[in-house]
């Protein structure tokens, strides 16, 4: 299955969490009169499984996000996203009613994702991402005056690097998503302690999107990470975590060796 999810600065989890923000007090379903059960935040959804519901969201929903808001409020069911837009819940025994029951009891957002958002966005800020007071008139995202690309020998030089060799690749857009088996693991940064030498992570370079939704032609990181598209399997590369989604990690820049 592949992983595409690995975003530019993690400026997707930023919107997710605002977008389930802006259905604050609305659960997935809820109930009527008659006693049943209609689609509220969710648009539908039907068994797929013994013990397993898939549920669409309707548009302006993150799947992700809401089921990082769920996942510990439904426990033990299993909350999952597979995709941007639908919700997978599964639990040996789970019966239908049992579970809408349940989450028309559950309303989406409020104070906390409000929060959430605005702290995500605010980490984007710090480490050099667009951040809202990045924004100009015009709308459109500027480059952070907090963060300064180094030069090409700078980058390859920095104790902070991981240093990869890759095994695996998978075609995403805008740029692939590279299995590395780490051959040297950052010296120094505050994501060195997360890499072990000989494991095996995915990998994605960092971009920028302007606010229309396009790759942003001025960022130099983005258009370094660009080229990622010719790595070939056994090749060398490097670049500094920059962080970390998932089980995968956002590195500032993805280059060869």
């Amino acid at each position: 299955m592949k992983r595409c999810v690995l975003r530019a600065g993690l400026l997707t989890v930023a919107s997710g969490l605002l977008a389930v923000a802006a259905w604050a007090g609305e659960p997935l379903v809820v109930k009527v009169g008659d006693g049943k059960y209609v689609p509220a935040a969710a648009s539908e959804w039907a068994p797929a499984g013994e013990g397993v519901y898939r549920f669409v969201l309707k548009a302006g929903l993150s799947a992700p996000a809401v089921a990082r808001e769920l996942a510990p409020r439904l426990a033990p069911v299993q909350v999952e996203a597979p995709d941007e837009t639908t919700l997978v819940f599964r639990l040996a025994g789970l019966v239908e009613g049992e579970l809408l029951a349940r989450l028309a009891t559950l309303q989406l957002g409020g104070d906390q994702a409000m929060g959430d958002a605005l702290a995500a966005l605010g980490d984007l800020g710090s480490a050099g991402a667009p951040a809202m007071g990045d924004l100009s008139s015009a709308g459109s995202i500027r480059a952070s005056k907090g963060f300064e690309l180094p030069e090409a020998g700078e980058r390859k030089a920095s104790k902070a690097n991981l240093v990869g060799e890759v095994v695996g690749i998978e075609p995403c857009q805008p740029m692939p998503l590279l299995h590395l088996k780490v051959q040297e693991a950052p010296g120094e940064g505050e994501h060195a302690a997360a890499f072990q030498r000989g494991a095996i992570v995915p990998v994605r370079g960092y971009f920028k999107l302007t606010d229309d939704r396009q790759l942003d032609p001025s960022d130099e990181r983005t258009q370094i990470n660009l080229r990622s598209k010719s790595v070939q399997l056994g090749d060398r590369v490097f670049g500094k975590p920059f962080a970390k989604d998932g089980d995968g990690w956002i590195l500032e820049t993805i280059e060869k060796l």
